[in-house]
């Protein structure tokens, strides 16, 4: 049985077939009820339209390169949803790619990508030194977005905020609430951008606050819940631990909290917890969580705009877009307030001193 061609529908919408061909390559163009006409009669008809030939046809790819460092927990979830909805209703799919934080993946990734000729990129931010090679992608014909980043003079076009001013704010907040010995828990800040802009938006809020730096206080990890029990465990360990804990990430956050249960420790009572990304759970965890909440899944589908007028011609200079982040007061932080030192019986601290109330 011969295949209906995009003319059959056309003539049986009662359409022009340039009105068809817009359904399919740019629906946010066409009115809503033309839209629902034409894809109900492809349903009917079982026209399955063919992407490759069409590229080809329009020496144009219609798919659009996503880099993300990592699949794993929710962290990058908000943002690809909103890139991927954004993309579909402006005729586009996605090749997703992770990075594991790997930068010979990333390069990797950018390659191929540059091979497929793809309509255009977006970048879950970039690995250090990796801004020429991306540079060089633009100049090639492949527009590209980074999303998640702020960046400072590098005529690339974002979708960001400021990784700096929010690290600032949370470090700030809990040193306003009297911590003096505040803990950090960070992603790989020496290999990833905007992980280093946090550690410098906490060293800045603790200079602002009349606090000392300690490199012991600062632990780089994968931002996994696994890597934050982990690193929670060996901030507890130290002799002076810290009375608050900011964690680079949700996931890392909760795997903090679990190991301080898992030693005897309340949260917040006998140490404060705050995270950042403020993904769903955050609201439901035990106790909810104080988080940075970030714009996530509005970067995602205003680099997706951007990238479709680079695509289509309309904009030629590079775009700066930055949103605003909030801090999200919840339970698991409060106010310290000096307490005497005693033993403890608690599990896991036994015969070790500790604050009480």
């Amino acid at each position: 049985m011969a295949r209906i061609t995009m003319q059959q529908i056309a003539a049986l919408a009662g359409l022009s077939l340039a009105t068809v061909s817009r359904t399919i390559h740019s629906p946010h163009l066409v009115k809503p009820g033309t839209l629902e006409q034409v894809r109900r009669l492809m349903a009917k008809e079982g026209y399955v339209y063919n992407a490759t030939a069409g590229d080809f046809s329009r020496r144009r790819s219609s798919v659009i390169g996503v880099i993300i460092p990592t699949t794993r927990g929710a962290i990058f979830a908000n943002s690809t949803q909103g890139i991927q909805e954004k993309a579909q209703e402006n005729g586009f799919s996605l090749i997703i790619g992770s990075t594991g934080y790997d930068a010979e993946a990333e390069l990797k990734l950018l390659l191929q990508f540059q091979e497929r000729r793809l309509a255009g990129i977006i970048l879950t931010g970039y690995g250090i030194g990796r801004e020429n090679v991306i540079k060089e992608l633009v100049k090639s014909g492949i527009p590209c977005v980074v999303v998640w980043e702020v960046l400072k003079n590098s005529g690339l076009s974002f979708v960001g905020f400021s990784n700096f001013q929010a690290a600032f704010s949370m470090t700030d907040y809990l040193a306003g609430l009297n911590h003096r010995r505040i803990g950090l828990i960070l992603g790989p800040y020496s290999r990833i951008g905007r992980a280093r802009r946090r550690l410098e938006g906490y060293r800045s809020a603790l200079q602002k606050n009349g606090l000392p730096f300690d490199p012991e206080l600062v632990i780089e990890t994968m931002p996994t819940l696994k890597d934050g029990k982990e690193s929670m465990t060996r901030l507890l360990s130290m002799s002076d631990r810290p009375t608050a804990v900011f964690a680079g990430s949700d996931m890392l956050a909760f795997g903090a909290m679990s190991a301080a249960r898992e030693r005897g420790l309340r949260v917040p009572d006998d140490i404060s917890v705050a995270g950042f990304d403020d993904i769903d759970f955050a609201a439901y965890s035990n106790p909810p969580l104080t988080t940075v909440r970030v714009p996530a899944r509005e970067m995602g589908e205003r680099a997706v705009s951007i990238l479709v007028e680079m695509i289509e011609g309309k904009s030629k200079k590079d775009r700066r877009v930055e949103l605003p982040t909030e801090i999200v007061i919840r339970e698991s932080c409060r106010e310290w307030k000096e307490r005497s030192r005693a033993k403890t019986g608690s599990k896991g601290l036994r015969g070790k001193s500790t604050y009480t109330t």
